[in-house]
């Protein structure tokens, strides 16, 4: 048999054979049967009733599960029965898996797909432009950043050599006894994010740039949204790039949580819609070989969290519903399993358990590490705020029972999840559930990589038990195969039950047509991913996502060939539209130029926390890794609290520029002459102290560029985007609202979910 590569461009083109198994001449055309293209780098095609196969395991013969007329759940059941409990493993794991410099591959690659039977990987990798990486040095090409940051080295390439890594990764796993293929995922990165974190999100690069999620939420327009969609899986398509982590569909109802900025909204029917236009566009209700699998997070919605503490830390492990909200929470949920999502995943938090606040604690362990217990890290004002919990839909396992991170609840994931809402598809942890055991440093000495909350006290094998039997598919950030593999060996989980969870992974990688072909064209890479059309629909996108919260007497539009004063942005940008420009910062942000006389102001405000630094010595490290303000600085929202060193250490907040410059420039060039554009990377606070209220005009950003700016401010574009969240009127407002509730107490708001003004 000779070996045939076929090479037919990897899209909607198929051959329509009439099928062997029509039962008459005159069949219609559900008896058809379509030819999908075939691939293979290893073994040969196998060519049977005119058909084209390919053969995984290379034997020569067509194996039921390399038979493409046969249906997903058959071909799973069929490979399911072929597999060693080491390769049934293997298909629970799924770990960060970076290409190398210059997009080639190393030993963990090798040892991963040999050794650990593993084919499913995180890819974190930057993509820059070809003309980027070119002008790079070597130098800089082999700089991957500290290996020791979430997700390790990150070295920067192209479009082109992610397809061609993540090529040379499928002839890895095609060459694997059964030649089973490798499925990637990535987390968002199809969003300008000027504060993206590794482990969370990943700048755009390379990528069209698109707002923020609640950038996207601010236009309302759902045939954008889907345009995005497209877009987005054309561009994953090019590289290989075949399953996401996300969207998230958790509700942006806590403005502390720092997670905000991936949330689409605070309103759960807009989250809804657009959750359901996603995965219309983006997955398919029906996953087909164009699809990019999505998986929900974070089940039953992480927006809740107590204080907006986030639960990748010790400190920040539990949820709060105080209006009773969790069903509310539920129903961007709700809508992503009616439209089929393939995947799902429950968030660390936990959301049963007790009711207590740190004024009057009950049995609940608050212990956070380096003898420092939670009320030791807040702040005072934070002290008397009751953590409620719901335990609707509880489990027995936990003290106080119920006290257990959602991917160990099988009232949550079982009777909730699976009977409940009816979801058949793969439920995916977070990254790092399970772990070895956390070492004695808080949450800002180091990072903790066992979030297996309210289960701490349990073994390793005994948490992976427990997450199992309550519905745990596939583990996130964890490459040992050999820790799962023992908990069936011992007899602590049945094979039964794994073989459950294999043939839902199996599954997805059927329906995505990756058994007959898991490779991409690599020298189109780079012309399809950015390309000209799809940012320009990306430029409109950044246009129609910017709100428009004051106009002042009609400050905005303003008029051009007058003098404008700029912080915060590209100055030359603002002279291609006709202003005669004066830049008042420096690179850092800094203020070096008076406003004096200038008929405008235009600053662009961004809030960062301090970065971490993850040194050798943990007792010396001051940030927290995945980012989000100190504890005790969690209600700190307003500008003039962001501001100021409340503590005398420093705060966690950096406004930029700073809160004094811009208060400067407003008595320099007059407060009514100052247009603010504000990135609202969470719900800040404009608080009247601050005097940015006093500004002519006020725009609030998502995710867009200066031009886009620029457009609103000179009238080339009328502002038409609305708040997808509401803005609060203080920072007392932020210590009084419920974690639960997509509203402020009442008369504690200053501007309203939906607000937005246009010229």
């Amino acid at each position: 048999m000779s070996k045939k590569l076929f090479t037919l461009a990897p899209v909607a083109v198929a051959l329509i054979l009439a099928g062997c198994n029509s039962s008459s001449s005159d069949s219609d055309d559900k008896d058809k049967i379509v030819q999908p293209v075939v691939q293979s780098r290893v073994h040969d095609i196998l060519e049977i009733d005119g058909y084209q196969f390919r053969d995984a395991n290379g034997d020569g013969e067509l194996a039921p599960y390399e038979d493409w007329r046969l249906s997903s759940e058959e071909r799973a059941a069929d490979l399911v029965s072929r597999m060693t409990l080491e390769e049934k493993v293997g298909m629970m794991l799924i770990d960060t898996l970076n290409a190398e410099a210059y997009g080639y591959i190393g030993m963990k690659h090798q040892d991963f797909v040999s050794r650990q039977k593993m084919n499913r990987f995180i890819f974190r990798n930057n993509i820059l432009t070809q003309e980027e990486i070119d002008a790079m040095t070597d130098e800089e090409r082999q700089d991957g950043g500290p290996a020791g940051g979430p997700g390790g080295p990150n070295y920067v390439i192209s479009p082109m050599e992610a397809a061609q890594y993540m090529n040379t990764v499928q002839e890895l796993t095609e060459r694997t006894r059964l030649g089973i293929p490798a499925l990637f995922k990535s987390n968002a990165r199809n969003h300008i994010d000027p504060n993206a974190k590794a482990g969370i999100n990943v700048d755009s690069g390379a990528f069209s740039g698109w707002p923020k999620e609640g950038g996207l939420a601010a236009t309302g327009d759902m045939e954008l949204i889907a345009e995005f969609g497209e877009v987005m899986r054309a561009e994953w398509n090019a590289i290989g790039l075949r399953g996401m982590y996300g969207y998230m569909a958790d509700l942006a109802t806590e403005p502390r949580w720092y997670r905000v900025h991936e949330t689409f909204s605070s309103d759960a029917d807009l989250t809804s819609d657009i959750i359901q236009t996603l995965v219309d566009n983006l997955q398919g209700k029906e996953v087909d070989s164009n699809s990019i699998v999505l998986t929900m997070k974070h089940f039953p919605g992480g927006g809740p969290q107590f204080l907006g503490a986030d639960p990748h830390y010790m400190a920040g492990q539990h949820q709060s519903y105080p209006a009773d909200k969790f069903e509310y929470h539920l129903k961007p949920f709700v809508t992503a399993i009616d439209a089929g999502v393939a995947a799902i995943m429950p968030y660390y938090g936990v959301v049963g358990g007790g009711d207590w606040s740190m004024v009057d604690p009950d049995e609940t362990d608050h212990y956070v590490g380096g003898g420092k217990y939670l009320i030791d890290l807040l702040d005072e004002r934070d002290h008397f705020t009751v953590r409620v919990a719901n335990n609707d839909y509880s489990t027995e396992v936990g003290e106080p029972a119920g006290n257990v991170g959602v991917a160990f609840s099988k009232g949550i994931l079982d009777d909730l999840l699976r009977q409940k809402l009816g979801f058949k598809g793969v439920i995916n942890s977070d990254t790092g559930i399970i772990n070895d055991e956390n070492n004695d440093h808080t949450d800002y000495e180091m990072m903790h990589n066992n979030r297996a909350w309210g289960l701490q006290d349990k073994t390793k094998t005994e948490q992976f038990v427990i997450a199992i039997e309550a519905g745990t598919d596939v583990f996130s950030g964890f490459n040992r195969n050999d820790e799962i593999r023992s908990v069936v060996e011992q007899g602590l989980v049945s094979v039964a039950r794994i073989d459950e969870s294999v043939k839902r992974l199996l599954k997805v990688q059927f329906d995505l047509g990756l058994f007959e072909n898991a490779y991409v064209d690599a020298s189109k890479a780079n012309e399809i991913v950015g390309n000209p059309e799809f940012q320009q629909k990306a430029q409109l996108a950044q246009r129609k996502a910017v709100v428009l919260l004051e106009n002042q007497n009609k400050t905005l539009p303003l008029r051009t060939n007058t003098s404008l004063f700029t912080m915060g942005m590209d100055g030359d940008i603002a002279k291609e539209y006709g202003f005669a420009v004066t830049v008042g910062d420096d690179d850092d942000g800094n203020k070096i130029a008076d406003a004096t006389g200038n008929d405008h102001a235009l600053i662009r405000v961004r809030v960062d926390n301090i970065p971490a630094v993850m040194g050798s010595d943990p007792t010396t490290n001051r940030a927290l890794a995945f980012g989000g303000a100190d504890f005790d600085e969690l209600s700190v929202l307003d500008f003039t609290s962001m501001a100021n060193d409340i503590k005398g250490e420093g705060s966690s907040w950096v406004v930029t520029p700073s809160l004094e410059d811009i208060q400067a420039v407003m008595d320099e060039v007059g407060a009514e002459n100052t247009v603010l554009s504000v990135y609202f990377r969470q719900p800040y606070v404009l608080d009247e102290e601050s005097g940015m209220r006093d500004a002519g005009a006020i725009l609030a950003t998502f995710g867009s560029d200066d031009r886009a700016v620029m457009d609103v401010v000179s009238g080339e574009f009328n502002p038409q985007g609305k708040l997808p969240f509401a803005l609060a009127n203080s920072a007392q407002a932020i210590v009084d609202q419920d974690s639960d509730d997509p509203n402020y107490k009442a008369g504690d708001t200053l501007y309203e979910f939906g607000y937005g003004l246009s010229y």
